[in-house]
């Protein structure tokens, strides 16, 4: 069995291969719209399916509410093509300060689809919201909705995550231990210079495989053997230095950078980001083991 799969960005210079390829594009304006019917029409197609995206808000990508009769009156006039959805997409929906900014979006969105069905014969099926949007604007979820983070085990909200399990590990393994004298210093540009005797341990994961330097020198931290270990130094390309004085270790022990229970969005949060960053930003050099 398959299912459509809807291409959020498309660029006019990958439209024939997605054709090729059987996979649906999001049209966010003019140029991406004209182009795709083009492609479209060359191609000798008939009812593409398509899904239009407006901007009720973000200001990211789509069409205006005032595109309605310009995008409909393209749509009328070729068969290559056939929109399938409209959408859009919210931009604050997991901050309770902006729920009057939210709402006025979903009213914007509903006003584009009044206007867009009366102006389009075809059935449209309609989505709106990410994953905050469905845990916290249930009259906003129309046909469809499209969970993001919330497939990772996270709602953006400790009310939510409690009962979500996040679904992905990242763990390492101490390549060598140090014992460092009082008065060094440890990394590049000598970051950190130590106050006391102490024992740090290196671990085979950096920069390059999505561990960014703002979470060096004692922002950020891993855990060895269930204790806590600080991140000390400038997180290097391909390695990160952690101070294990207190911690009972050796060469060759696992260590975790984020499982269920110490969790990215912990490590997130140490650094003033989310969870959906320190995710998305693990390299593709770093292996993959999935469990069923």
């Amino acid at each position: 069995m398959t299912q459509p799969i809807l291409v959020l960005h498309p660029q006019v210079s990958n439209l024939k291969e997605l054709i090729d390829n059987c996979l649906e594009p999001s049209l966010y304006n003019a140029r991406i719209l004209n182009a795709f019917i083009k492609v479209a029409s060359a191609l000798n197609q008939k009812n593409y399916p398509v899904h239009i995206k407006f901007n009720t808000g973000l200001n990211r990508l789509g069409f205006f509410d005032s595109d309605v009769s310009n995008v409909t009156e393209k749509l009328n006039v070729t068969t290559a093509v056939k929109a399938v959805s409209v959408f859009s997409h919210l931009a604050a929906s997991e901050d309770h300060s902006e729920e009057n900014f939210t709402k006025t979006q979903i009213e914007t969105f509903n006003t584009i689809v009044k206007d867009f069905k009366q102006q389009y014969a075809a059935e449209i099926f309609l989505h709106l919201c990410n994953t905050s949007g469905i845990l916290n604007y249930p009259e906003a979820h129309f046909d469809m909705v499209r969970t993001g983070i919330g497939l990772y085990g996270f709602g953006n909200d400790p009310a939510y995550n409690k009962h979500l399990k996040p679904i992905a590990s990242l763990k390492s393994i101490i390549s060598q231990i140090h014992h460092v004298e009082k008065g060094e210093s440890v990394g590049y540009n000598r970051a950190y210079k130590t106050t006391d005797f102490i024992t740090t341990a290196t671990i085979p994961i950096g920069h390059a495989d999505g561990i960014s330097r703002q979470f060096g020198n004692e922002v950020g931290c891993v855990w060895v053997n269930g204790q806590k270990a600080p991140i000390i130094g400038n997180v290097c390309m391909d390695m990160i230095m952690i101070n294990i004085t207190s911690i009972d270790c050796k060469e060759g022990d696992e260590v975790v950078i984020f499982d269920q229970e110490h969790t990215a969005s912990q490590l997130a949060n140490s650094a003033r980001t989310i969870s959906y960053e320190i995710i998305t930003a693990i390299s593709q050099r770093v292996t993959r083991l999935f469990i069923e």
